[in-house]
């Protein structure tokens, strides 16, 4: 509720307080913001905010749905249950939601062939000997799928897929990418936006006044100003408000908060490799699942 009144409040006085219109909201998932802001009608008949997904909470919602689905599913029509070995394990299900959420990104541009990446991971993971379904991978030799390298290789008659899900699981899981490739879904993942660098800010502001000390507005305020301040131009932004209000900055001063910079810096270095090579060996090792088919 608190969420809902706040992002209304900041849509009504954009233009009194920033003189621009906010013609787009970035939305988490949750409906009742922006139904919220529409029913508001900030700036009038003539121009409406329109939503647009992010992308990071739109791949969690494969994750999610499939999860739910493993969790609730019955003996499906080949008489087992939908998870287990050579199933839809978990892994299988990260692997599935991670190749969702690239499918979505390397497309940003374009509705259909987003939602032919969206479709060419499923038939991918569904194709067998006896039924290759490989039309929407990409084609050319520098293809992730296999199949279509051996296909410009001319030797696809040798091709075998060794790994791939029963048919009775696809047809159960058949729905969830149904739901999430409906072109209006997609439509509003186009442009590839996330919520990152908002929730990268907003973590910054509640170290320095945790929700769980009870701050009050002056306090919420000062670090709402000081962190914005931080995050785009580092601690150096502390000195010119310094130098703003009149007071000198010595020498000590400048060589501090540069040493504190490149501190961070080299902090969040080490954190984005560390995150690449965890990725890196996470795509590795899904790519051995998911080309060999």
């Amino acid at each position: 509720m608190m969420e809902t009144v706040g992002m209304v409040r900041i849509f009504q006085r954009s233009l009194s307080h920033r003189s621009v219109r906010y013609t787009s909201y970035i939305g988490d998932g949750d409906s009742k913001t922006f139904s919220s802001i529409t029913a508001s009608n900030p700036y009038g008949e003539d121009i409406t905010v329109s939503k647009i997904e992010c992308v990071g909470h739109v791949q969690k919602r494969m994750g999610t749905r499939l999860r739910k689905l493993k969790q609730m599913s019955s003996k499906l029509r080949d008489g087992k249950s939908i998870g287990g070995k050579g199933r839809l394990t978990d892994r299988m299900i990260d692997l599935i939601t991670t190749y969702y959420g690239n499918a979505i990104r390397q497309n940003k541009t374009c509705l259909s062939d987003m939602r032919k990446a969206v479709w060419a991971v499923y038939f991918h993971i569904r194709s067998s000997n006896e039924e290759p379904l490989h039309s929407f991978c990409p084609v050319g030799p520098n293809s992730w799928c296999k199949y279509q390298n051996q296909v410009v290789e001319g030797s696809v008659e040798t091709f075998r897929h060794s790994n791939k899900l029963p048919v009775a699981v696809m047809d159960a899981i058949k729905p969830v990418f149904n739901d999430l490739s409906q072109p209006k879904l997609l439509q509003k993942c186009l442009g590839g936006k996330t919520q990152n660098n908002n929730e990268s800010i907003n973590s910054l502001i509640w170290k320095l006044c945790p929700k769980t000390l009870g701050c009050g507005r002056k306090i919420v305020d000062i670090s709402t100003n000081e962190v914005i301040v931080i995050f785009n131009d580092g601690n150096q932004g502390r000195l010119k408000i310094m130098q703003s209000l009149g007071l000198t900055v010595g020498q000590f001063a400048h060589k501090f908060v540069t040493l504190v910079d490149i501190k961070e810096f080299r902090l969040q270095k080490y954190i984005l490799i560390s995150a690449q090579k965890k990725y890196d060996r996470l795509k590795e090792c899904n790519l051995k699942l998911l080309v060999r088919n």
